[in-house]
């Protein structure tokens, strides 16, 4: 702890760290220090939300058309749909955000070694 007129000195990521490249200057790195997939994983989510989204409303579809047939099928695909929606999305969170902690325990490595 510092002397009290100072702000506490913490961690800053350095200059240029891996996010200072765009997704193209990260793409010729050669020394693959610049991550691309940690910048993709914004993209790579919102496309899988639109996608299970997708898969959800055809789902509810065929619920509604499976009411004319068998009206138990279609109530339980209907019922159903939210809870199959709610278990992707949560399914597809889980493993990117695992992705995004990978990432940034090598980042913090990284740092970690370039201290010392």
């Amino acid at each position: 702890m510092g002397p009290p007129n100072q702000p506490p000195q913490g961690w800053a990521p350095p200059p240029g760290g891996p996010r200072g490249k765009g997704l193209f200057g990260a793409l010729f790195d050669t020394n693959f220090d610049h991550m691309v997939t940690a910048q993709m994983i914004k993209i790579i989510y919102r496309l899988a939300l639109a996608l299970i989204t997708l898969f959800a409303l055809v789902m509810a579809w065929y619920g509604v058309a499976f009411l004319e047939w068998n009206q138990a099928l279609g109530i339980g695909t209907l019922l159903a749909t939210p809870i199959v929606w709610m278990f992707q999305l949560l399914t597809v969170r889980m493993a990117l955000e695992f992705l995004i902690n990978q990432f940034k325990i090598s980042e913090y490595l990284r740092i970690i070694k370039d201290k010392s």
